[in-house]
């Protein structure tokens, strides 16, 4: 009876957990959010539904030097669309907070020689905690989908050196944030430091991912979903939320923001969610309960 209990119990945490599938349809719509990617043209933010989101297909907000402009350097002509962070999308649910983003490369992309990755997601909550998102080991060897509090500058990587980065670039350069400034200051942070505390890390977020051709220079197209609980970010309600990914490279940068608005507790309802934590100690006092329990 007690062992029978219990893998009912584990049974119910396995099903608890968030769905980790990201379903794209042969017309390329990720389902799960009503998004076709490419099907809206130009640079724009906005806000459709409970859905925030910007576009940048071949554009980027940092004009970079030399003649290459607001497009994802080094530029259309040289491969530029390797690097170009396309749409990114997020939206609030009551317990979850979920960003979806749309790049032209899976991963990582190689120029000159050197590979250069794709960022972790950063969330900034009311324009000052910060919190990092664990994109892939490759970045600096931390879990993929953990997720840090960002307490300062010493606990990210602002962007990844090479021959072809702008990780040593010094020259200020106008952008769609604000004053200029360096292509770091203005893309970072891009990863989050391997050196980071332990005591930072406040839990796992869930990643999805899938590739799907949406024709010419845009097959290939790479589509990443992240998961995390709200509480992980101590959201409250109306609290501003700014997503932010860059290239290791500091070719593109996006940012898109939305606002939390936190559920409206039903008569009788408990207004903070069942954690997994509580869940387990829930099955420990069962147990506890079902030793001692006559038969």
């Amino acid at each position: 009876m007690y062992a029978k209990t219990l893998a009912v119990v584990a049974l119910c945490l396995v099903l608890a957990a968030p769905c980790l599938a990201l379903t794209v349809s042969g017309t390329g719509e990720v389902t799960d959010w009503g998004v076709t990617p490419f099907s809206q043209s130009g640079h724009s933010t906005g806000q459709v539904g409970n859905i925030y989101y910007t576009l940048e297909n071949n554009y980027s907000p940092i004009a970079y030097p030399s003649g290459i402009g607001h497009v994802p350097s080094p530029g259309l002509t040289a491969g530029g669309e390797s690097f170009d962070l396309e749409e990114m999308y997020l939206r609030f649910s009551a317990t979850q907070v979920q960003v979806l983003v749309v790049t032209s490369t899976a991963y990582a992309s190689t120029v000159s020689g050197t590979a250069y990755h794709l960022g972790d997601l950063f969330l900034t909550v009311d324009g000052e905690a910060t919190y990092g998102l664990v994109t892939q080991a490759a970045n600096q060897g931390l879990a993929a989908g953990s997720v840090y509090s960002i307490l300062g500058p010493g606990d990210v990587m602002a962007l990844e050196p090479g021959s072809r980065s702008y990780a040593g670039y010094t020259t200020l350069v106008a952008n769609d944030y604000g004053p200029p400034g360096t292509v770091a200051s203005v893309a970072g942070p891009w990863a989050v430091k391997s050196s980071i505390a332990a005591g930072q890390w406040l839990g796992t977020a869930g990643i999805a991912t899938d590739t799907h051709d949406y024709s010419g220079s845009e097959n290939g197209t790479f589509l990443i979903e992240y998961t995390l609980d709200s509480s992980l970010l101590a959201l409250a309600d109306g609290q501003s939320v700014r997503a932010q990914m860059a290239w290791g490279c500091g070719n593109d940068v996006i940012r898109a923001m939305g606002t939390y608005l936190a559920p409206i507790p039903t008569q009788g309802e408990v207004p903070e969610p069942v954690t997994a934590l509580g869940l387990a100690m829930s099955v420990a006092g069962l147990g506890l309960y079902l030793r001692r329990r006559p038969m």
